[in-house]
């Protein structure tokens, strides 16, 4: 998509009571490394991270996904960021159009999450309290081909647990049909309190939920990526991006911001 012709933000709303505390708007010229840091860089799934698949133009973040013959081999190729502050609850806002999951429908799809340290050991994450990965958007295809925006919280360690034994449980919380998510800018949201999650897409909260044992209490590493599946059915030459308008967070005085 050509960045060049897309239309940055008006102003926007800042939720009640919060202030903030991460924002950037790409506008810099270039990627903040004050800010961001290139996430796992190497072999991801069917695939690689790699730092070439991140640009910034024109105001926009760009992550692409392709085929290359890169620095670790020929093969699909994606971009991943995580923010080097991390944050203990609070509002998290990004504004971007997701792409395309190639024409197939059935391939890569755009992530904005947090990930706290433990949410996969069951004896440190206890069933969410001490630490959960809450997956703010991801976006798949419904089997017609419409995108649709989830919202997920997964833990282990739950006391009712349903997963196999060390396994992961989880809740996919929203599911909510976008049909141009991948064409035009959306804004998807989540706002994580001591009580709760609430999502939300263009400012319509989609789902609220305590899910788990307890809310995380656990501060969160912040990501934006494309995620690879682990297996990838299309031809070398196709492509497709998630373009960035902004992301932002915003926190109340409880709520905490870590370097």
């Amino acid at each position: 998509m050509d960045t060049a012709s897309l239309q940055k933000a008006a102003d926007f709303r800042v939720p009640d009571g919060y202030v903030p505390v991460f924002c950037d708007d790409f506008s810099a010229g270039g990627l903040d490394l004050e800010k961001w840091a290139h996430r796992a860089p190497g072999p991801r799934r069917g695939g690689f991270n790699s730092p070439s698949q991140v640009k910034v133009e024109n105001g926009f973040l760009v992550l692409r996904a392709d085929w290359k013959d890169g620095e670790y081999g020929p093969g699909w190729y994606a971009g991943m960021l995580s923010a080097k502050k991390r944050f203990l609850r609070g509002w998290f806002e990004i504004r971007c159009i997701c792409a395309d999951n190639f024409p197939k429908g059935d391939s890569v799809w755009s992530a904005f999450w947090a990930q706290a340290r433990h949410p996969y050991e069951p004896e440190l994450s206890r069933g969410g309290p001490g630490g959960a990965e809450i997956d703010f958007l991801e976006t798949f295809a419904d089997p017609d081909g419409t995108p649709c925006a989830e919202s997920a919280i997964h833990v282990s360690g739950m006391k009712e647990s349903k997963a196999a034994p060390g396994g992961l449980d989880s809740l996919i919380a929203a599911h909510t049909p976008v049909p141009d998510a991948c064409s035009a800018f959306h804004v998807y949201a989540c706002e994580w309190t001591t009580e709760t999650y609430r999502f939300f897409v263009d400012g319509k909260l989609t789902a609220e939920t305590s899910w788990g044992d307890g809310v995380s209490e656990e501060d969160n590493e912040l990501v934006v990526s494309l995620e690879l599946p682990n297996e990838i059915r299309h031809e070398p030459g196709e492509t497709t991006e998630m373009i960035v308008d902004y992301v932002r967070v915003f926190q109340k005085k409880d709520d905490v911001a870590l370097f």
